[in-house]
């Protein structure tokens, strides 16, 4: 009687155990989790606008977010003459060499060059998001989009948005 007594205590604790362990509900991925500065404007008129045009929807990525920052800081280092034209293609190689099999197809790509008339990177309150949309061939090749700020000491916000191919 002991004996049985043991073993349903222990069969209740183990249940007990699983059930601490079982998620009451879906928890967020942290990549989709979206920062309160325009972002979530952006990417609803992105995919709006995608709508519109018969074309896919892309996907916040919080990761590929942070590299599309990093490539605007690289831009704006480059046209404020803090940094050459070398170092700048050295500096975008390194951030994108953390992308992997990734590749940006709409934004910041390799074929982007700093002082062209391309409207991406901008400011904040002319960014052109027309211009995601040029190729919506390549605009279809897109699962994510990065969606970067950075405040200059004039008080300009640019902004820059790539999307990006992840298969």
């Amino acid at each position: 009687m002991k004996c049985i007594k043991k073993l349903v205590a222990l069969t209740l604790a183990a249940v007990l155990v699983l059930a601490m362990l079982t998620a009451c509900g879906e928890t967020a991925d942290p990549d989709s989790i979206m920062p309160e500065d325009g972002t979530p404007e952006v990417v609803m008129t992105v995919n709006n606008m995608a709508a519109n045009k018969g074309l896919g929807q892309v996907k916040y990525s919080a990761k590929y977010s942070a590299v599309t920052k990093a490539l605007l800081e690289n831009w704006l280092e480059y046209t404020n003459n803090k940094i050459n034209d070398t170092t700048y293609w050295e500096n975008y190689r390194k951030i994108t060499a953390e992308l992997g099999s990734v590749k940006i197809v709409v934004g910041m790509t390799r074929d982007y060059r700093p002082g062209t008339s391309d409207h991406n990177p901008a400011s904040k309150t002319s960014f052109k998001y027309d211009s995601l949309f040029k190729d919506e061939s390549t605009f279809n090749l897109a699962e994510k989009i990065g969606v970067a700020y950075v405040p200059t000491s004039n008080g300009t916000v640019y902004q820059a948005v790539c999307l990006f191919d992840v298969n």
